[in-house]
């Protein structure tokens, strides 16, 4: 993936309808991954750079031209290690108005600390974009020179700063949890059908025992597995000491009488 260059002429068509990973640039301890899909209409190609340097993640809405020049482009973000202040402040506008979509503001469900700050948040752009100073900050993206863009960038800056000193660890051991389980989980299926194997093996010999001492047992499931509950077999113990229940043997017989009429039919 990190040898693969961007594609030549894209149209909304040639693209796939959901954002998905085309490219992956590592630079130190940062990792720059390109996502290429079309926007909700389905008629425009949509470009995204997400970086993502320890727990710290932004998302940079790129042009066709930079996706053209895509090893340029996060050569000098890089570099310039610029905040992602309109994908931000999008994402922002975005919230608020999904809390105003009906003339209102809804806010069912929503914790009472996040709706003062959306509200908040609202109050403000609507003040911002009346004097024309959202317009600016979106034209002077990263600009620190701007006094009004460079506030906001270093609003974004103290908000990382101390979302990173609060949650940095909590997150890596929340990875380093996931990757865990996700890579136990194979052998973790692999022993509970190996288990399951030697549990129905159990049941399936005890039910035959029972058969040549009562033939009309293989009638009756139910009175089956309580006869074989009630043997309390070792094979059949659980790990808390407890034995395998008459409904699970009872599932158990059913299973094998319907894979030995499907082998018989096969």
């Amino acid at each position: 993936m990190g040898n693969a260059q961007p594609r030549r002429g894209n149209d909304a068509a040639s693209l796939p309808s959901k954002m998905c990973v085309e490219r992956e640039i590592k630079l130190g301890d940062t990792t720059y991954e390109l996502f290429v899909g079309t926007c909700k209409c389905g008629r425009h190609p949509v470009y995204r750079l997400m970086r993502t340097c320890g727990a710290l993640l932004s998302i940079y809405e790129i042009s066709e031209d930079d996706y053209q020049n895509l090893d340029n482009y996060v050569s000098q973000l890089h570099a310039s290690y610029t905040v992602d202040v309109t994908t931000r402040l999008h994402a922002l506008r975005e919230a608020i108005l999904a809390t105003n979509s009906n003339g209102l503001f809804e806010a069912q469900g929503m914790h009472p600390s996040r709706v003062r700050m959306i509200d908040k948040a609202r109050l403000i752009c609507n003040r911002f974009s009346k004097n024309g100073l959202l317009k600016e900050i979106l034209e002077h993206a990263d600009d620190i020179d701007n006094d009004v863009t460079a506030a906001f960038i270093l609003g974004c800056i103290a908000t990382d700063s101390q979302w990173l000193a609060l949650h940095e660890e909590a997150v890596f051991e929340g990875y380093a949890h996931i990757e865990g389980r996700e890579s136990g989980r194979p052998l973790a299926l692999a022993a509970r059908r190996r288990q399951g194997k030697r549990t129905r093996n159990a049941v399936v010999t005890a039910a035959s025992q029972l058969y040549d001492q009562n033939s009309s047992l293989r009638r009756n499931d139910s009175k089956t597995a309580e006869c074989i509950a009630n043997m309390k077999l070792a094979a059949l113990r659980k790990r808390d000491g407890t034995y395998l229940g008459t409904e699970a043997i009872v599932k158990h017989l059913r299973a094998t009488r319907a894979s030995a009429a499907k082998l018989g039919k096969s």
